[in-house]
């Protein structure tokens, strides 16, 4: 066994009763104190059947301990004996009847030795009543014949021992005509337990979760057959079930009437107030978890008082809610995420299950919606909002005030504060500020973290910490490492077509990027020029669609750049563009800046979206000139998107110079093949769908589009360059459509 000692505030408790050494929160000590001094002083000692009646959840339990615990405390001559039976312990109807006799014959025998002391009980009578009781059972051991059968299959010697000798008692009344009746033994039994004067006070918790016919024989049990002088009975249930139980068992109309009939005097369990039940979650959270800054701290008041008002009803709700937060909050603290979050959920878990799986679902598809994957539309929305009013009611949200704040604790939903439709408007748009701010926080609304408040995992598509940490280490200490982690990481789906690398990528734009060094910025930027046109190969994404890897890169240049001091910023712009090897990459980025600037196009964007100053395109625009008149046809084929460096060539000032390599590449029928294979799109709005067509538009900057495709015609009868010359003419006609 480990030396490690546990820290009390942080183990789990468990749904059970106060027991020693625990804190009577809720102050039922003195209403205990009071129902143990009425049992003794006032009960009448021809019996008693006391109901302890509450709901489930309500400290019927824990009231009952200190019931049990008052009477112990009390002085020798006044105390009674007490029994704990727990009669789903035990098998059937016999054995149950039995089990209970063994329990009574145990206290007398204890009643007997200690007899003679200070609480003036007589030995004989003591001895008297507890022969009396062997006789009774010996009897009725014959009528039922179920002792020895009930004492060898428990196993527990004790009671196997009684059964036994009631057994040789019940065989030697057999043999004697003249043995009294059961009757006249009871009748025996009755006036000894009279005679002692000492009062046995039996408890039997948790009436109410026995199966009908167990509770119905328990309560048959006390109303007849252990209908004694002296005994005191303090049954504990939930009447409504209990009579609920009766019904369905006995077959009356009424379970509550019967159940009047059997329990004499009933204590309702005190009903704690609702600020009691805060104040003990509020104190005992205070020994597990704290908020890290003031904003943390003001929200989880607020969950205490709005959903804790709401789903904090009983004693067991307090204590399933604190061992829910012992559990989850560790591993959760070790990453830094938010206990206010945690404690909304787990509120809400417990007390509305329907409710905790709504918001699940929820969190889950507004996690989509953020990542650009999916959509929801109108209906859905009305769907998923009769779904949430089904599980809470039509008036849950009618209070304005926790409208409000049920809604500042999930993504995209907004109170509504008409009078007339729905309460709640979901599926809003969530700014990118909002986003990124949970993200950071590691709230509950953040995309990135929500599946850890419910399953303690992140979403799959979620960077885990070492991830990040090696990333960050990498950039630290050169570009090539950081280029390498970037690849490894876009090999791995996250979600839909998105990569681990989307992932980072749009993680460092909504706000990682304040925390990183200038040499991380710089060494981020200069991995980008490095590895875009291998990732791409890697794992391809459609480059003229929103969101890619290349559209992400290209949004983090500027504000990676913008880190940079003003002379390490020129020396990076020109490495990438005089160096760097992912010329596809670097092409987007350059022609992006050409239209931006309105060097192309007609279509000039603001000074505040460029990238690049004009000084810094016009040397960009050497730089990439140099490299095109450079780049083989091997070179411009394999380049990610050879059509778009084509025309990056001509708007860099060269118009001869790509015409001049394409005319020698396309001189052979081969090449001519290999270098329209690379001149083919993909285009959607057909009714056949995405098709891959050749726009002449594309070709006829390079060649004779005419003249192209009559070539291409005439080679569809090849014989080795037959049918990709049949595919190429296809692709030319259904480009002709476009």
């Amino acid at each position: 066994m480990s030396d490690t000692k546990i820290n009390q505030s942080q183990s789990i408790k468990g749904d059970r009763a106060l027991g020693g050494g625990d804190d009577d929160r809720l102050g039922f000590r003195d209403v205990a104190e009071r129902i143990a001094i009425s049992l003794v002083d006032r009960a009448t000692e021809d019996g008693l059947v006391v109901g302890l009646e509450g709901p489930w959840g309500s400290g019927k339990s824990s009231l009952l301990f200190l019931i049990d615990d008052e009477l112990g405390k009390m002085p020798q001559e006044r105390r009674p004996t007490i029994i704990n039976f727990r009669p789903w312990l035990v098998g059937n109807r016999d054995a149950l009847i039995y089990s209970l006799f063994e329990d009574l014959l145990h206290k007398i025998d204890e009643v007997a030795l200690r007899a003679g002391d200070a609480a003036g009980i007589n030995l004989a009578k003591a001895k008297e009543a507890g022969d009396a009781l062997r006789g009774f059972i010996g009897r009725l051991s014959k009528a039922g014949g179920m002792i020895k059968f009930f004492g060898k299959a428990s196993g527990v010697g004790p009671i196997e021992l009684i059964g036994e000798g009631v057994e040789s008692l019940s065989k030697a009344a057999e043999g004697d005509a003249t043995s009294p009746s059961l009757s006249e033994l009871k009748d025996k039994l009755s006036k000894s337990l009279r005679d002692l004067q000492h009062r046995f006070v039996v408890t039997i918790d948790d009436v109410d979760r026995l199966e009908p016919s167990e509770a119905i024989e328990v309560l048959r049990l006390v109303r007849s057959v252990v209908d004694l002088p002296n005994m005191i009975y303090i049954l504990c249930y939930d009447s409504a079930i209990l009579a609920h139980s009766i019904e369905k068992a006995a077959g009356v109309k009424s379970g509550q009437d019967y159940l009047e009939k059997i329990v004499q005097l009933t204590v309702m369990v005190p009903k704690p107030e609702a600020l009691q039940l805060r104040q003990w979650f509020s104190d005992e959270l205070h020994t597990i978890a704290s908020a890290k800054n003031e904003d943390e701290r003001s929200r989880l008041e607020a969950v205490i008082d709005h959903e804790g008002g709401r789903q904090l009803r009983t004693p067991r709700s307090v204590v399933r809610a604190l061992d829910a937060i012992r559990f989850f909050w560790p591993p959760l603290f070790e990453i830094k995420a938010d206990i206010a979050d945690l404690v909304w959920i787990q509120l809400i878990k417990d007390g509305n299950a329907n409710l905790y799986r709504w918001i699940e679902d929820y969190c889950a598809t507004a996690a989509v919606l953020s990542l650009g994957i999916g959509r929801i539309d109108d209906a859905e929305r009305q769907i998923q909002l009769a779904k949430l009013v089904s599980t809470v009611g039509e008036t849950y949200f009618d209070n304005t005030m926790y409208r409000f704040y049920f809604s500042e604790q999930l993504p995209g939903i907004e109170p509504s504060f008409s009078k007339e439709g729905d309460r709640l408007k979901i599926f809003c748009s969530v700014s990118d500020a909002e986003r990124d701010n949970a993200i950071q926080c590691r709230r509950l609304a953040s995309p990135d973290h929500y599946r850890l408040y419910f399953a303690l995992a992140n979403p799959s598509h979620v960077l885990k910490q070492e991830e990040l940490a090696s990333v960050w280490a990498a950039a630290e200490s050169s570009a090539e490492l950081v280029g390498n982690r970037l690849l490894s990481l876009h090999t791995i789906a996250a979600s839909g077509t998105l990569t681990k690398a989307d992932m980072l990528l749009e993680r460092v734009k909504g706000g990682v990027y304040e925390a990183l060094s200038q040499n991380q910025c710089k060494n981020m930027v200069l991995a980008f020029s490095l590895v875009m046109d291998q990732a791409y190969k890697y794992h391809p994404f459609d480059l003229f669609w929103i969101n890619n890897l290349w559209s992400r890169a290209q949004d983090l240049v500027p504000i990676l750049l913008s880190r940079l001091e003003p002379l390490e910023r020129e020396t990076v712009i020109v490495s990438i563009f005089e160096q760097g090897p992912a010329v596809g990459w670097l092409t987007w980025l350059f022609r992006h800046e050409v239209f931006s600037h309105g060097r192309q196009g007609d279509r000039r964007r603001p000074e505040d979206e460029w990238i690049f100053t004009d000084n810094d395109l016009d040397k960009i625009t050497s730089l990439m000139l140099d490299r095109y008149k450079k780049i083989t046809i091997k070179d411009l084929l394999s380049s990610p998107h050879p059509i778009s460096m084509l025309f990056a060539w001509q708007q860099a000032g060269d118009d001869e110079g790509p015409r001049r390599l394409i005319a020698e590449a396309i001189k052979s029928d081969h090449g001519l093949v290999e270098v329209l294979e690379r001149m083919v799109s993909d285009t959607n709005g057909s009714s056949k769908g995405k098709i891959k067509v050749i726009h002449s538009s594309n070709i006829n900057p390079f060649m004779d589009a005419a003249v192209i495709r009559g070539r291409i015609e005439a080679l569809t009868s090849h014989a080795d360059l037959g049918e990709r010359a049949m595919r190429l003419t296809i692709n030319f006609k259904d480009g002709d459509r476009f």
